[in-house]
């Protein structure tokens, strides 16, 4: 007999195995220590280089630990 893989059939399960964060401009401003207006003036179209952000309708949310936050900050990130 075949075993099957063994599946959640679309329950969640209480694990998360997302690699990032979810967190708003609120906590984005407090953790980098800057205007939360800044932040959000950040995630506008006409921004030179947006800060990359999920637009849940009027909600903005930002991947914390994510690929494209680090990689945009590295980009401003100047060495001496």
């Amino acid at each position: 007999m075949q075993q099957r893989p063994e599946t959640n059939h679309g329950r969640d399960t209480g694990a998360s195995h997302t690699p990032f964060e979810v967190i708003d401009s609120h906590e984005l401003a407090e953790r980098w220590r800057v205007p939360e207006t800044w932040v959000r003036e950040q995630t506008r179209s006409r921004a030179t280089d947006p800060l990359p952000h999920v637009r849940l309708g009027k909600y903005v949310r930002f991947e914390w630990g994510s690929a494209a936050l680090e990689e945009w900050w590295r980009r401003r990130r100047k060495c001496a």
